[in-house]
């Protein structure tokens, strides 16, 4: 066999090999208790602490007593919002109650309970304060991805109930919670590719020629977080959007490499070798923005490694293979 064919050999077995990802139980275990960190931080805001642990407890906690709705209004309907009013969620008399029945959801689905049930309330109420900060009049998508997993862990859970009930099994013999994890897997994947063609169609395909002008996007995001917070680590990078405009080829190379990783983001799907690579790819993107414009993306990055990296069964078949070595030997 020439080298030019085992390459292409091994490429497929890369990224095409079509190999069904089935999580073992203590894998979904994880990936529950993950999507419930992430839909608890939409109510306590955890995660500013997640690098102290005993805080981030702490304010998972306290918080949610605390925090309140503050839009009693929606002056720009938004999505949702355009057929009917969600301002009755910043009514204390339901916030309260609903809250409340949100973290018992969410405790009930991660030991386990069927989605179709637990999920359902959380996914309405995130919704619907998300859909009622958009219609203020100015739009944000910071939570974007974990509600789209959300939805999709949802709708996968309602058609396992439902293939039940009809006799019919699941594709590719998956489990509830193995095709849970396969929609979200989708649905976060086709978020990447959508945000790709968005960026091709509204820069008419000069997106990376546009690159040359996000070092002053860099500046404003860096100013902005100096005059706001006061802190002087915000202006440590100060000379890099510099020589980013003086060398545009820089800007080129590390913006642009993210669009074919997030066009081409459905390869991750075939196998957790080509999920564990678009996976690792789309993180480093999302940390060199956070470095170099202070947006966390910690959502996006938390969700690409629960889904797509998974680095806990990496670990488990490293020791699997050794141990199953140490035996031969």
């Amino acid at each position: 066999m020439s080298a030019f064919a085992k390459l292409r050999q091994w490429l497929h077995w890369l990224f095409l090999a079509y190999e069904p990802m089935r999580h073992a139980r203590w894998e979904l275990i994880i990936m529950r208790i993950a999507l419930v960190l992430m839909v608890w931080d939409m109510h306590s805001g955890w995660t500013t602490q997640w690098t102290n642990p005993v805080k981030a407890i702490q304010l998972m906690v306290e918080n949610p007593f605390h925090w309140d709705i503050v839009e009693k209004s929606q002056p720009h309907p938004n999505g949702f919002a355009m057929f009917m009013d969600f301002s009755f969620l910043s009514n204390d008399s339901v916030e309260g109650p609903l809250r409340v029945l949100t973290a018992i959801s969410l405790i009930l689905y991660a030991i386990g309970l069927p989605g179709v049930f637990t999920l359902l309330i959380p996914l309405a109420f995130n919704v619907g304060i998300a859909t009622l900060r958009n219609s203020q009049g100015a739009i944000g998508h910071t939570a974007q991805a974990v509600y789209l997993v959300l939805l999709s862990v949802w709708a996968a859970s309602a058609w396992a109930l439902w293939c039940r009930r009809k006799g019919r099994g699941l594709p590719h013999e998956f489990t509830a919670g193995q095709l849970e994890a396969d929609w979200a897997r989708q649905a976060l994947a086709a978020a990447y590719v959508v945000s790709a063609i968005s960026k091709i169609i509204f820069s008419k395909g000069a997106w990376i020629a546009s690159t040359r002008y996000l070092p002053l996007h860099i500046v404003k995001n860096r100013d902005m977080e100096y005059y706001e917070q006061l802190d002087s680590a915000a202006l440590n990078l100060s000379w890099l959007p510099h020589i980013m405009m003086d060398h545009q080829w820089l800007s080129a190379t590390l913006f642009g490499f993210a669009l074919p990783l997030e066009l081409f983001a459905f390869w991750g799907l075939y196998n957790r070798r080509s999920a564990a690579i678009f996976g690792l790819g789309l993180i480093a993107f999302h940390q060199s923005i956070t470095e170099l414009m202070s947006l966390s993306f910690i959502y996006n990055k938390a969700l690409l490694l629960v889904l797509f990296v998974g680095p806990w069964w990496w670990i488990a078949r490293l020791f699997g293979k050794s141990e199953a070595k140490a035996l031969r030997s």
